[in-house]
């Protein structure tokens, strides 16, 4: 198991990374639309491609910061009562929040099957739209293994916080 935990919390860390070219790709996208718009010869399917970008920025780091626990929390429910409360609440939080996240997997799957059944692209430079809902629905059902992870840390150490 320990292996595996190892395993999930690298790979969210590398494709951490992933998001954060994608953010310097959508600065210097900008950027440089900015100054060739300003020089009369703006880039062409720079919205498009900024918005399409913006979902791995979003999408693929939530697991990262998941591991590395900085995700707002109730922590004025977490701190109150004694130990067994506070695990029957992060409990309750863990399950809730694996089931938000593989609700949310579930539906960009279907999104981005029926994106590419019907071919759908963007309106400027034509890019087809169904990789970025996968990007999405990968990026929250990893964060449900985190998620997983954390619920079983929570029962084999009770007393961590």
């Amino acid at each position: 198991m320990v292996h595996f935990v190892r395993m999930i919390h690298s790979f969210s860390r590398w494709i951490c990374w992933i998001s954060m070219f994608a953010l310097m790709g959508m600065m210097l996208l900008t950027s440089s639309d900015v100054v060739l718009r300003y020089c009369g010869y703006p880039i062409k399917g720079t919205f498009d491609m900024v918005g399409l970008l913006g979902t791995i920025v979003i999408a693929l780091p939530i697991a990262y910061t998941q591991v590395l626990g900085r995700h707002v929390a109730m922590g004025f429910l977490e701190s109150k009562g004694p130990r067994w409360v506070r695990t029957i609440i992060k409990s309750i939080t863990c399950w809730l929040g694996i089931g938000v996240y593989a609700l949310i997997a579930w539906q960009c799957y279907l999104l981005g099957a029926k994106l590419l059944a019907i071919g759908r692209v963007s309106d400027t430079i034509e890019i087809p739209l169904f990789p970025f809902p996968y990007v999405i629905a990968f990026g929250c059902a990893l964060n449900g293994i985190v998620l997983l992870i954390d619920f079983y840390k929570l029962l084999a150490t009770p007393d961590a916080k």
